[in-house]
């Protein structure tokens, strides 16, 4: 009770810091520059930030209560020619937190890529990918996620079991493909498998998840037959192992619909992972998250004020009985254009053969998008 007081009082000071004011509708949010191929404009330069403060259950280290420069990320990206578009998104994540003895920020490439469109439609990218697959990679950014975390199955929770571990970036080569009236279609190969943790997410050429082989997968996703309405499926195949012996899988669906005051979020994901089971045989995933957020009629907040709940179910060993589940709450805030301010309450609970953690968490975030 005393982390969920701490962090609603550091949202009401913040609400009257920032009281509201008129301004315009934001113009883009940090998705649409996932999928820019090019540019009216010869150069082009966005980017986010967040700074949070975080009160975690439990001992220490786990259960300190800490501020965080969360995340720094800066988006780049220049018209080569007519046909020919280059970006780079760099991601600083929690400066200056110590890594180890050599290291104090965390510095990742996201995405970085040679996007070539030979012509109208079609675009060819080369480079550091952000791997095509359902929609929470490419909504991940604090200024397009109404919470302040994301679903732990797709991005590691307290308890550190994923079947995800976004981000997921990789190199490769992606074709989309524009479908009229209808959508688009993503084809992709790249280095990695599906099988990630915290230290690969698809990035490892060397150690236990690399491999001779290639991925390949494919994404279609619905977005022009109902306006604010995205259905979709994804689907990636490949070794996980150095011989490239072992097949890793994952399949998923996903649906969006962003009606009026109600916005509603949710996917599915399952997979197998060969030789990985518990007891040496095939490893099975499965898992949903769903998220529903609704902006009241307040004429105060100028529909600037969302309040938003997520719930997450997932088993990231069908064999070893790893269940889990996750609800989070919270309420965010825009107080000026391209400012959001957002509170949050999540409760974890392990299921199955896992042990009881007391690993609740309450959080705050301040973020900026440019």
């Amino acid at each position: 009770m005393k982390q969920i007081k701490r962090t609603l009082g550091m949202l009401v000071f913040a609400i009257a810091l920032f009281p509201a004011g008129g301004w315009a509708e934001d113009e883009f949010t940090f998705g649409d520059l996932f999928v820019t191929r090019s540019s009216v404009e010869k150069v082009q330069l966005h980017g986010y930030a967040a700074f949070q403060y975080v009160d975690a259950q439990g001992t220490m280290p786990g259960g300190n209560r800490t501020f965080d420069q969360a995340v720094f990320e800066p988006f780049f990206g220049y018209q080569v020619a007519d046909k020919v578009f280059a970006k780079i998104i760099l991601e600083f994540e929690h400066a200056p937190e110590k890594v180890d003895d050599e290291q104090f920020a965390e510095l990742f490439i996201e995405q970085a890529e040679i996007d070539i469109t030979p012509w109208t439609g079609t675009t060819f990218a080369f480079g550091a990918i952000l791997v095509p697959f359902g929609l929470e990679n490419y909504l991940h950014s604090p200024s397009d996620n109404r919470l302040i975390s994301r679903p732990p199955l797709m991005k590691s929770g307290p308890n550190g079991n994923s079947i995800l571990n976004n981000t997921w970036t990789d190199v490769g080569i992606q074709i989309t493909h524009e479908l009229p009236k209808v959508g688009t279609v993503d084809l992709y190969t790249v280095n990695g498998s599906a099988v990630q943790d915290e230290d690969s997410r698809g990035r490892d050429t060397q150690g236990p998840n690399a491999n001779n082989g290639k991925s390949y997968g494919a994404e279609i996703q619905v977005t022009q037959l109902v306006p604010g309405v995205n259905v979709g499926a994804s689907y990636i195949t490949g070794p996980h192992d150095l011989n490239s012996n072992l097949t890793s899988s994952r399949w998923g669906v996903h649906a969006l619909a962003n009606i009026a005051m109600i916005y509603l979020q949710g996917e599915y994901v399952m997979g197998t992972d060969e030789g990985l089971g518990a007891s040496g045989g095939d490893r099975d995933v499965a898992g949903y998250y769903l998220l529903a957020s609704w902006t009241p009629p307040l004429a105060f907040f100028e529909n600037r004020l969302d309040l938003n709940v997520r719930y997450t179910d997932w088993t990231a060993d069908k064999e070893a009985d790893n269940d889990f589940t996750e609800t989070a709450v919270g309420v965010r805030y825009r107080p000026y254009q391209n400012t959001w301010v957002k509170a949050e309450y999540r409760i974890s609970e392990e299921k199955g053969s896992n042990a009881k953690v007391d690993n609740n968490v309450a959080a705050f975030q301040l973020s900026v998008l440019f």
